[in-house]
């Protein structure tokens, strides 16, 4: 039964998860487990799981390295990946780690590429895959939301959606080929309504070190018919625990999605003048709040030839990412969704709102709610839920194969002064190390979030490295401003998490003592979103970091 823990046969004598001879292992260890170790548990896994769902070097092991580390790489490499396709073979998985003293990495479909893909934080990891487990189990029409496993991606559930012909709409990232669960859970966006991935999760099944199962929430009632619908229960609400960490992995969670609109009118901003980003976002912050603009708006900044051309190295120069930008000094993508009079009236405020910034321009387009991909012109597609590769497609069009790319994505306030100030940053230290790449921000209302992609060519293991030091960098520059990431590279973890010093990084202490909880023995992701087992980050950028396990 998927509540029980796992059948006995997949268990090594007198020894079970949950009490009896767990693995007694020091959490600080940083001994590589040594390769008898990982032959034992690799036949072990295998016996289990079968060859198929066991990847090595010879059968796809390739594909959950850091894709943009170059072939050479020698960091962040897994030993193998496992795939589980149930929750039983989960527990099956953790049992075998406990026992056999190696470490998970877990990873839903592994296409979060900015940020190291599916490649472990410390070498020896085992990559624990959830894309064969990719179950649709419920679309509930009334109630708006999908109940799906991690490796259901955008596009799979967009295609459910449509074979049922529900009148629900989705939320989509950039790119559509990502885990859903697993895109909310490093808290991603997509720009409708529901654009806050993180947010738009309700309901969560987790499977903690020891293999117990946990449902968060309304969940915790056995057959509640709230589980997806509520976000908190009796008691204190932890969903928000197993976001961004590595204290359990989650095997099923309610996504939340909307009606399907009327009218979805989506479109663009135009404004042309530096100074014109301080009261377009002024206006938007204003517009969101109140409710008129919806949605996650968009906006990227172009500079002028004259202070961007002369650097950037072989076809990784601004003149060609030119080709890939829209016009303008700044361009806003904003969406509005619902029936015709609304978006009439919303249109009408935002013409209104816009006057006030002279030769700033409007252009939005309208489909029906119910429009079809081939209807809808490929720079909309996002804005009007649909997922596509569309951004990829563009940018290896103009870079090639051997595109690379780094994020860098601080939250911010949302002010055209703040946007300004980070701006500049991007792009003196690009110039400092001769990179290209493009700078925007994720509108919330409150905040924003930078969504600034360093682009270099991933064959030449000088411009890799020029980018990791560039991205360490400007972090450096967003905590003087007392700012950080929202989410970061696998290499920047343990930089980012030590910019979190209040209080003589308390924050990182609690972490630590939940990471030893929940996971005494520290199998799970060490190192994820720098939390580690039985560690004090408090002077984490005098201690050298073991890198290997």
């Amino acid at each position: 039964m998927e509540g029980d823990f796992f059948d006995v046969r997949v268990r090594s004598t007198g020894s079970q998860i949950g009490g009896g001879n767990v693995m007694k292992k020091n959490p600080r260890e940083s001994i590589p487990p040594s390769s008898a170790r990982l032959d034992a548990a690799r036949d072990r896994f295998v016996a289990v799981f079968g060859d198929a769902a066991v990847l090595e070097e010879s059968s796809g092991l390739g594909e959950f390295r850091d894709p943009f580390e170059g072939p050479d790489a020698t960091r962040h490499q897994p030993a193998f990946v496992v795939q589980p396709e149930s929750v039983e073979q989960v527990q099956a998985a953790l049992c075998i780690a406990q026992e056999e003293g190696i470490r998970l990495w877990t990873s839903s479909m592994g296409r979060n590429f900015g940020y190291g893909g599916s490649a472990p934080v410390m070498n020896g990891g085992v990559v624990l895959n959830l894309r064969r487990m990719n179950r649709i189990l419920e679309i509930d029409v009334p109630n708006a939301y999908a109940r799906i496993e991690p490796g259901v991606t955008f596009f799979q559930l967009y295609e459910a959606l449509r074979a049922q012909d529900a009148p629900l709409m989705m939320s989509v990232p950039d790119l559509g080929w990502g885990s859903m669960i697993g895109n909310g859970l490093e808290h991603g966006f997509g720009y409708a309504v529901m654009g806050d991935h993180g947010s738009a999760l309700c309901g969560l099944e987790v499977i903690l070190a020891n293999g117990t199962i946990v449902r968060t929430g309304q969940g915790a009632i056995t057959g509640s018919p709230l589980w997806n619908c509520h976000r908190r229960g009796f008691g204190p609400a932890i969903d928000d625990m197993f976001k961004q960490s590595n204290f359990g992995i989650v095997t099923k969670a309610g996504v939340w999605l909307m009606p399907r609109p009327e009218i979805i009118a989506t479109g663009t901003i135009r404004c042309e003048n530096d100074g014109d980003i301080i009261p377009l976002l002024a206006m938007l912050r204003r517009l969101m709040l109140e409710g008129i603009v919806q949605g996650i708006p968009m906006i990227v900044g172009t500079p002028s030839s004259q202070a961007t051309d002369g650097y950037g190295s072989d076809a990784f120069t601004f003149g060609n990412l030119r080709k890939v930008l829209r016009p303008g000094r700044w361009s806003a993508r904003i969406g509005l969704y619902g029936h015709a009079t609304m978006i009439a009236a919303r249109r009408e405020i935002i013409k209104l709102a816009l006057a006030e910034i002279p030769g700033a321009s409007l252009e939005l387009r309208e489909y029906p709610g119910d429009a079809k991909p081939a209807d809808v012109e490929p720079r909309d597609l996002i804005s009007a839920g649909i997922p596509n590769m569309v951004l990829q497609d563009r940018l290896k069009a103009v870079f090639g194969d051997s595109l690379g790319h780094m994020d860098f994505s601080p939250v911010l306030p949302c002010t055209g002064e703040a946007a300004l100030k980070a701006e500049q940053a991007v792009y003196e230290t690009l110039a400092r190390h001769d990179l290209i790449g493009t700078f925007g921000m994720l509108l919330t209302g409150r905040s924003m979030v930078s969504a600034s992609m360093i682009l270099f060519d991933a064959a030449n293991p000088l411009r890799v490295q020029a980018a990791h030091m560039a991205v360490g960098e400007l972090y450096d520059r967003a905590g003087q401003w007392g700012c950080t990431a929202y989410r970061a590279h696998i290499s920047l973890v343990d930089h980012v998490a030590a910019k979190q010093g209040f209080n003589d990084h308390a924050l990182a202490q609690v972490y630590a003592t939940l990471k030893d909880a929940f996971d005494p023995s520290g199998i799970l992701s060490p190192g994820n979103h720098g939390i580690w087992p039985g560690r004090s980050i408090g002077q984490s950028d005098s201690r050298p970091i073991a890198r290997d396990i």
